[in-house]
């Protein structure tokens, strides 16, 4: 179950709130979580203003999708590995399929 089963959008400040209230577990990483410091960086960092001051369902696959990318093009492991936990991250928060 994901945010946008209960919402179309959200404005910046209940996504960044949606993620200060999260567990911070990854998927796939046998119980990491990411702080509440490190949560609330990357919904600054993945949902810039160029999203506008509502987040929808669109906007942030699209984010997820720009992470993905940005996955492919790094060719340092730790960088990679970091970014596929960001990603399969957001994936779990948002409902989307992995």
């Amino acid at each position: 179950m994901g945010i946008f089963d209960k919402k179309q959008s959200f404005s910046r400040q209940e996504l960044k709130n949606v993620f200060r209230r999260d567990s911070g577990v990854i998927p796939k990483t046998g119980g990491r979580k990411f702080f509440e410091a490190q949560r609330t960086k990357l919904s600054q960092d993945s949902f810039s203003r160029k999203y506008g001051s509502e987040i929808s369902k669109q906007d942030y696959r699209r984010a997820v999708r720009d992470l993905g990318m940005a996955k492919r093009k790094t060719t340092d492991r730790r960088q990679r590995r970091e970014i596929e936990r960001r990603v399969n991250y957001l994936k779990r928060v948002g409902g989307i399929k992995q």
